[in-house]
Formats: C-alpha cells, sequence, structure tokens
C-alpha cells in the first residue's frame, strides 16, 4: 500500500463517484512505483459494480492522465498512478530513475497563463471545478469551435440549467462536457441570455 498514492488520490476529482472509488482502490494497491495490477474482475467485486463499468471508469481515468495503462497478455493489466505529476502525465519506472524538470509551467503558475476568452467561459459555466483540466480540454476545441461561439453555446447551456433547476451535482464536469461535446446540443437554439445576465 502506498500512503503517497492515497493522499494524492484523495485531492483528485473525477467524472463520478464510482471513478473515484475505482482510482481509490488502485491507489490503496499502489507499491513503491505507484503502480498495480488487480483484474478487472476483482475491481469490480470491491467496488460493487460490473465489469463494464469498471472498464468505463478506467477509460475516463486513462484518457484525462490519473494513471497510464499497460496491457498485458494471459494477466492482469498494469496500471502506473500519476501521482507525482502536476499535468497527470504518468512516468515509465521501470524505464526512468529520475525526472528532470524540463518546464516550470505547472498548476502553481498556470493562474496567470489562461486566456481572456477562457476565463469567459469559466465564468459562465454552471458548475466551474477542475480548471486546470478544463482549460487543457477547451484549448483543443477552440481549435474547431471559435472561442466566442463556444461561449455563446456555453451560455445556453447555462440558461437551461437555469430554466430546469438543475441541480449543480447533475451538472456534469466542464473538462467531461468540452469532451463529449456536448455543447454540439446547443447550436440550434435561437434565444440567448446576456453574458451578465447569466454571469449574474
Amino acid at each position: 500500500m502506498s500512503i503517497q498514492a492515497i493522499m494524492w488520490c484523495v485531492n483528485q476529482d473525477c467524472d463520478t463517484t464510482t471513478t473515484k472509488l475505482i482510482l481509490f482502490l488502485l491507489s490503496n494497491y499502489a507499491d513503491e512505483k505507484q503502480s498495480c495490477y488487480p483484474s478487472e474482475k476483482h475491481i469490480a467485486k470491491l467496488a460493487g459494480v460490473s465489469d463494464r463499468t469498471v472498464r468505463r471508469s478506467l477509460k475516463y481515468l486513462e484518457n484525462f492522465g490519473f494513471l497510464r495503462i499497460q496491457h498485458q497478455k494471459g494477466t492482469s493489466n498494469r496500471y502506473f498512478l500519476s501521482v507525482d505529476t502536476h499535468d497527470h502525465t504518468p512516468v515509465d519506472t521501470n524505464v526512468l530513475t529520475v525526472r528532470t524538470p524540463t518546464t516550470t509551467y505547472t498548476k502553481d503558475n498556470t493562474k496567470d497563463k489562461y486566456t481572456t476568452e477562457f476565463e469567459e467561459f469559466w465564468k459562465v459555466y454552471p458548475r466551474p471545478v477542475n480548471k486546470y483540466q478544463t482549460y487543457t480540454k477547451w484549448k483543443n476545441v477552440v481549435k474547431e469551435v471559435t472561442p466566442k461561439k463556444l461561449l455563446v453555446l456555453t451560455i445556453r447551456f447555462a440558461e437551461k440549467t437555469q430554466r430546469d433547476n438543475t441541480e449543480e451535482k447533475y451538472i456534469c464536469h466542464p473538462s467531461t462536457w468540452l469532451n463529449q461535446r456536448r455543447y454540439e446540443e446547443f447550436v440550434k437554439t435561437k434565444t440567448v441570455t446576456s453574458l451578465n445576465n447569466i454571469a449574474g
């Protein structure tokens, strides 16, 4: 068991409580290299969910850089937790014994790195959580959709949550909203409330 991995896990935000539980279980099994290899069936049994749910959560954790999966034939996969990195970029401890920093751009100094367009998006999104992770996804989206258009679609989404009185816990994280391209659901909506009204 790695105390460091467990403490790291406690401070992470995941898309669902099930995903967080699975990350916790993996952290509990982590060795000195922050890796473990429980089977999906074993994880499912401990978490009280189906194998399919486990695979979905593992996919999320891999996509968002919480871990790296080393697929192995004839035995359980090995999971490397991104405990020692700020950007969730996993390090293969079988290859690298010393990690030399190559940049000073970390979570701690990104507060001055966000663009004005992203800050506008962040201001109107109805559940602003995981800012750094969201910014990474936002930069990918605006390669295809202009920041101005994306902001309009975000306002429309915020309007809908207000009209429906949606509880915050039922509103997906902004990084998920962007990654799953849910903004496309609001392209045909005609009514748009002003930015000032949405921002309150």
